[in-house]
Order: C-alpha cells, then structure tokens, then sequence
C-alpha cells in the first residue's frame, strides 16, 4: 500500500486555531474520547497522538505566513480530491436545476405554496433522515470507496432522469412519481459524497492552512454548482422548459459526474481517512460490526461529537436558521417572479426562470466574496464573532429588501445573503474539521448536511399556511430578517458567556488566559 502524508496530526507550531475545548476552558467530550489512556502507554516507535492538553492562547490565532500555493504544494492528494468535489457539484448543480425547471417553471406545472414545499421535501427530507445513519460508513470503511461507489449510483440515477425525461413520461402521475424517486436518489448521494470529500479535507491539506483551503474551496464549491444552475436556468429559460430540452440539458450533468468518479478512484486506497492505525484498534469483524452499529446510532453519534465546542454547535445552529430562512424567502420568491412573469411587469430578465437564475447568480456572487472575508476574519476575531457578523449581516439585508417585494431589490439583497450565509457555513466547517476528532468528523458533517436540508423545507411549511398564491407578503419577508437575528443573538450571548469563563478560569490559573472561540 501506498503511504502518504498524515497532515492530520497536530504539532503545536502549525495549529491554525485552538483545538477542542479551548474555547470554553473546559474539556470537551472530543477530546477526552481523543485522547491516549494514561494507563497504557504507547509502543516504541508508535506515531504520537494529538496533545490537546498543550498551552492555551489568548484571542484570535494569526493566520501563518507564507504562500497558500507553496503551502498547498505540501498536501498530496488535493488536487484529485478538488477535482472529483467540484466535478459532483457541477453536476448536481445541473441536475437540480433542471429539475426545477420541469417541475417549478413549466407552463404545464401550476406552482403553489404547496407545490413548492412538497418538491423540495421530496428531494431534501429523504437524505435528512438516512443521511446521518448512511454516512456513518464515511468514519469506518475507506471513504474513497464510499464516495466512489456512491457517485456511481448516482449517475446512473441521473441517466434514468434523462430517459425518463426524453419519452415525455414524467407528465402522469406515474411518472412524476419515478422522476421523484430517482431525484431522492441523485440528491441524497450528491450531499453524502460531498459530506465525504469535506471530512477527508484534512487527510490531505496541512493544518496550518487548513481554513484558508476549506474556505476556497466550499465557496469555490458553491459558486461551481450555481453556476451549473445558473447555465441550465439560461439554456432553459431561452429553450423553454419542454421535454427535449430539460434532457439535453442534464446530459453535461452525466459527464461531469463521470469526472468525479474518475478523479476519486484516481486516489490510493484510505488516502482519504480514516487511517488504518485508527481503525487497527478494532478486531476486522468488529469494525463490521461496528459500522451496523453506528448506523442505528448515527444521528446521536453526530450530536455528541457537536457537543464537543461551543463554537461547533453554535455555528450549527447558525447554519440551521439561516436555511430556514432562506428557505422562506426562496418559496416567496419564486412566486412573485412567477407572477412578474404572467403579468409582464418585471421585464425579461428579472422573472421566471431567468429571474430565478439572475438570483441564483448573485448569491453565488456573495459566495465568492465570503471566500476571501471569511478566513480574514477567522484570523482576526473569535470564530464564534464572525457567525454572530456573518448572521447579523444576513438579518440587516433581508429587512431592507425583503419588504420591497422588487425583483431587482432581491437580486440586489441576494448578493449579501450569500455572503453573510456563507461566512456562517465556513467557520461551521472550520471548527467541524478542527476541533472534531477524525473518527468521528463523518457524523457531525453528516448531520450538518440534514440540518441544512430539513431546515430549509421546514422553514417553507411552517408558514405554508400563511404564503399569498402571489408570494406578495410584506410580513413574511420579515420572518427571514427575525431568524437571522436569532441566529447573531446566540452567537453574541454565548461568545459574552465563554469570555467571561475565560476570565474567572484566568483569576483561578493566576493569570493565564484561555481563549474562546
């Protein structure tokens, strides 16, 4: 077997931000369970553990000097794990918009409130509820070959779409029904191949630019896949929504999976985590019986390790309300631009289909800018401060163009929601993937990515019963601004509560202080 690098063991010069249990001054479960028992000392020559007990720091860590390319030029495997990574998104990317395309903004669909909620909780709720107990196999079996086998699936998936598609089937019940099932299948794999390659990030990037990278590339990653749906959005927008063209349109879906699949099985075997000295504690029926096991248990496996910092569930519950929230103005919109449409006030572009892409655009646009705000900000104030700054300026945006129910303020006010949502998302998976202990980063990203899902169709139906047919609701567009706020309020209160632990911890140590994060 091939070896390569171990970026994920920490030595202390280039920890880029303090480990688990830092930022509250006390242990965390992570960390004890990380741990090595005192009473059984290691083997001569066995490689060392990570110290999370070494010397605490005081406020933010500075990020490390020199290049992010001749840093990057250290990792060994990151270039065929972007690869496969973007490839799935620009696929599902394409894949959902096309979708959306047939089933929200086609002449034939009649889209309600109703209608729009139970489309994407078929294609969402599904992999909330399996996905925690599915991607647990990511913390026990050889994550390369989950994503691969995984991504396999799933085009094929896609494949059948496009047949389906193509023989004008999906217009009875019947076939709606199947077209439906086989979305639960794409998406639902889509997001547990991505959870994978995001758990297997620091197998292959060195910690010290482990945020810098993570920060590139999940922005990078969420830009690529609006921009698969932005061009899908186009090309449908300009072709209509007909049979033929939703299938032209997935093909380019097809091969940019088969990309990714090429590019994961390009990697060695468990180059992607977990290692095999992890996994060598357990007899090899054990880890069997093991992964069963975790599958019964995977959402609470997931719950525990986000207990590990304040910081991780805190961020958690930032990316949670802010997908409900935009989960609200996503359903808002998509009715007014289609009431825009059929009134032929709007314009051309800025309603339907072309509207709702322009939209998609400008989030991807605040994406972009997150990309390079975010790890500035990470290394200059406590991470738990930039989700209370990232959610803060969510909430301000939604309540000055929410309530203008303009196409072109949305698209305007869209730019800074996803930016301020993005920035929330990244110190969620800065502090998942260090702060988390390996053997157990699969499950809490696992149940990120449910709570992502859910939390943004149980935004749509918790005000199902109140939405306009038109989506014109001055009321409504404040809910999103009050769940952001929400979200800035948990992240200021509890960052106020860590530092004032932090300074009785100080008065007891006689003066040395503990960072919170």
């Amino acid at each position: 077997m091939r070896s390569h690098p171990r970026p994920l063991e920490r030595v202390p010069e280039r920890v880029l931000w303090p480990p688990a249990g830092y930022g509250d001054g006390v242990s965390s479960p992570s960390a004890e369970s990380a741990a090595p028992d005192p009473a059984d000392p290691a083997e001569p020559g066995a490689p060392s553990q990570p110290d999370y007990s070494g010397p605490v720091c005081s406020g933010p860590v500075a990020a490390p000097r020199g290049g992010l390319a001749a840093a990057l030029g250290e990792s060994d495997g990151l270039g065929r794990l972007s690869t496969a990574r973007l490839a799935a998104l620009l696929s599902e990317g394409i894949h959902q918009a096309a979708l959306g395309g047939i089933v929200l903004f086609s002449p034939e669909a009649a889209t309600t409130p109703a209608a729009i909620a139970g489309g994407f909780a078929v294609m969402l709720l599904p992999y909330s509820i399996v996905g925690p107990f599915a991607a647990a196999a990511l913390d026990r079996w050889d994550r390369r070959v989950v994503v691969a086998v995984a991504a396999l699936v799933r085009t094929l998936a896609i494949v059948a779409t496009i047949a389906l598609i193509a023989v004008g089937a999906v217009h009875t019940g019947a076939g709606l029904a199947v077209l439906f099932g086989l979305s639960l299948v794409a998406i639902g794999l889509g997001r547990l191949i991505n959870t994978g390659m995001t758990a297997a990030m620091p197998k292959v990037v060195p910690d010290r630019i482990l945020a810098a990278t993570n920060s590139v590339l999940v922005t990078v990653g969420s830009v690529i896949t609006a921009v698969g749906a932005v061009a899908a959005f186009a090309v449908l927008a300009v072709l209509g929504a007909g049979d033929a063209a939703v299938s032209w349109t997935l093909v380019p879906s097809v091969v940019a999976a088969l990309v990714g699949v090429w590019a994961v099985l390009a990697l060695p075997r468990r180059h992607l985590g977990p290692d095999d000295d992890e996994l060598s504690r357990h007899a090899r029926s054990a880890v069997t019986r093991d992964a069963w096991r975790t599958f019964a248990g995977g959402l609470a496996e997931g719950l525990r390790a986000a207990r590990s910092t304040a910081l991780v569930w805190v961020s958690l519950a930032g990316v949670t309300l802010g997908r409900a929230a935009f989960g609200i103005t996503t359903m808002l919109a998509i009715l007014l631009l289609r009431d825009v449409e059929s009134g032929d006030a709007g314009g051309p572009v800025i309603a339907g289909m072309g509207g709702f892409g322009l939209m998609s655009a400008a989030v991807a646009a605040g994406m972009g800018v997150a990309a390079v705000v975010a790890p500035w900000a990470m290394a200059r104030a406590r991470r738990i401060l930039v989700v209370a700054a990232g959610a803060g300026l969510s909430a301000l945006a939604q309540a000055v163009v929410g309530p203008t129910l303009d196409p072109l303020a949305l698209v305007v006010g869209a730019v800074a929601l996803g930016l301020g949502a993005q920035v929330v998302k990244l110190v969620a998976d800065n502090a998942m993937q260090t702060d988390v202990p390996d053997t157990r980063r699969g499950g809490v990203f696992a149940l990120q990515d449910a709570l992502f899902n859910s939390a943004f169709v149980v935004g749509m139906v918790a005000v199902l019963p109140l939405v306009p047919a038109d989506g014109r609701s001055v009321s409504l567009m404040l809910v999103p601004a009050a769940l952001y706020a929400l979200s800035a309020v948990i992240a200021v209160v509890t960052a106020v509560g860590t530092a004032s632990r932090s300074r009785a911890e100080s008065e007891r140590s006689g003066g040395q202080r503990t960072a919170a994060d």
